[in-house]
């Protein structure tokens, strides 16, 4: 017969059952906060998360995912093929490759495609996927997020990290999201730091073939002993140092992107190795006998014209129209100069980023920049911001903080920088006038003819900002150099 517990013991286990409850009840409020902050947190970095059974076929999608669809939970279907439903008809072929290859070869993805809502309007999301596996290898169940990332995406001040409001780049943004689906190879030309390989990227990034590899050759850095192997691979024993089997660049590419970069310092001997493997899509490995088949999608580029290498016989012809299926030209900075400020903000708020502190860019230091050449393009406008917020210390940037050769090519339209002018953003001139914009306006009215004569004012104002230099004095003025000279000899200043 079991003894029936006493009073005591009946009380004492009241209440541990009342401090599990009670510890219970705070995991749950504790998991329920955490659950709201989480759902908080993806609210606002738009990143919603996905899980897929594959034995089910069952898709689970956060709330988030389904704001970002804008789709209510009752409306979806909740399997794969209906979320491929929501992906955009000219992007579901490459969406599906990626899950189905991510899959097969136990690798995880990261790739941007677009949506195509039911009012007809398009949003661009980066796509994250894993899968798992049971113990027999066999997939059982993929995760993933979706981020809506449409506002860096359409933004009307750049396209994948290429920054411009110029008309002509805003054409080549159209270009490559219509060559992006397509295979063929194209050329880019334009000078040195213009953002060639940023344009090559963007195509590769925008087409199907996102998730292989972008593999990039600068083809005027290499030694012509070297080139061939770096770009076919090499057997063992082809050469002194050839100790193993190597691939090449164009094997590293295979399924994705081959850009070579300063294709017109290509030797003759390789140009013809690199026709035959554009026509055939085959190569052999040098040293090697096996021919090798490889998909690769060419994007080239070149900092001088090609069609002038073809005529003076350093290019060959044929190679030249292979190679420019979609020609693409980027202009110099200097012919869009309305992208200085833009550019100039943009970098410096990527410098803030990495500790560089300003008050801003002082309206007198962006017109001298606006009036120099930029030689070496963004490139150099880049590394220039960095100069001028080292020699800022933190303070206002004015043109005694940028480099000395923008002092000495430039011709600014502001000549005075006084220290009183207000400190403006990079992207806005709005500032009260002061003597440096009276002068500059004195410039301005007789470049565009609204002055018939000089004036001592206007005379004195540019000698002052050229450091007495009268040549420099006379591009101010917008006048010769004899004109300048016949004022001086009447007006002794």
């Amino acid at each position: 017969m079991t003894a029936r517990p006493s009073r005591d013991e009946l009380l004492g286990r009241i209440r541990e059952l009342e401090a599990e409850n009670a510890a219970l009840r705070s995991a749950r409020d504790e998991l329920l906060h955490k659950e709201a902050l989480h759902r908080e947190v993806q609210e606002m970095a738009l990143l919603g998360h996905w899980e897929l059974d594959l034995v089910t076929d069952t898709l689970y999608w956060s709330d988030e995912i389904y704001r970002i669809f804008e789709m209510p939970a009752d409306q979806f279907g909740a399997t794969y093929e209906a979320f491929l439903e929501t992906v955009h008809p000219d992007d579901r072929a490459f969406v599906n490759a990626a899950y189905a290859s991510s899959v097969k070869n136990r690798t995880p993805y990261d790739i941007v495609h677009r949506l195509l809502l039911r009012d007809g309007s398009l949003k661009y999301v980066n796509e994250k996927c894993k899968t798992e596996y049971g113990p027999e290898g066999e997939p059982v169940r993929s995760v993933g997020t979706v981020q809506d990332i449409t506002a860096q995406m359409v933004s009307e001040d750049g396209f994948r990290g290429i920054i411009s409001r110029d008309a002509r780049m805003q054409e080549t943004f159209d270009t490559i999201r219509e060559l992006a689906q397509h295979k063929v190879p194209v050329l880019i030309q334009g000078e040195s730091g213009t953002g060639k390989e940023l344009v090559a990227r963007a195509i590769h990034d925008e087409g199907p073939r996102a998730t292989a590899p972008f593999v990039p050759v600068n083809c005027g850095a290499l030694p012509e002993g070297l080139l061939e192997s770096e770009l076919f691979g090499h057997v063992r024993g082809a050469f002194t140092g050839a100790i193993k089997d190597k691939k090449g660049r164009f094997e590293l590419a295979d399924g994705g992107t081959l850009f070579l970069d300063e294709v017109a310092d290509l030797p003759k001997m390789l140009q013809v190795k690199l026709l035959r493997a554009l026509q055939e899509g085959t190569f052999e490995r040098v040293g090697g006998e096996k021919t090798i088949q490889v998909d690769v999608r060419l994007i080239s580029a070149a900092n001088v014209s090609l069609a002038q290498a073809v005529q003076k016989g350093d290019f060959r012809e044929d190679l030249y129209y292979r190679l420019k299926v979609v020609p693409i030209e980027l202009p110099a900075l200097r012919e869009r100069k309305t992208d200085i400020a833009l550019l100039t903000q943009h970098f410096m708020e990527k410098a803030s980023k990495e500790g560089y502190r300003t008050e801003g860019l002082s309206k007198a230091a962006l017109a001298q920049m606006m009036d120099y050449a930029w030689p070496g393009n963004v490139r150099e406008l880049q590394s220039m911001v960095h100069y001028a917020l080292i020699k800022a210390k933190g303070e206002t940037i004015r043109p005694r903080h940028l480099p000395a050769e923008l002092h000495a090519v430039a011709a600014p339209r502001s000549p005075f920088d006084t220290g009183q002018e207000r400190s403006v953003a990079a992207a806005g001139l709005d500032a009260e006038p002061g003597p440096a914009d009276l002068a500059a306006e004195t410039f301005s009215s007789l470049r565009a003819g609204r002055r018939n004569k000089l004036d001592e004012l206007a005379v004195r104002a540019a000698l002052k900002a050229a450091n007495g230099n009268k040549v420099r004095a006379a591009k101010l003025l917008g006048v010769g150099r004899a004109t300048l000279y016949r004022f001086l000899s009447k007006h002794p200043l």
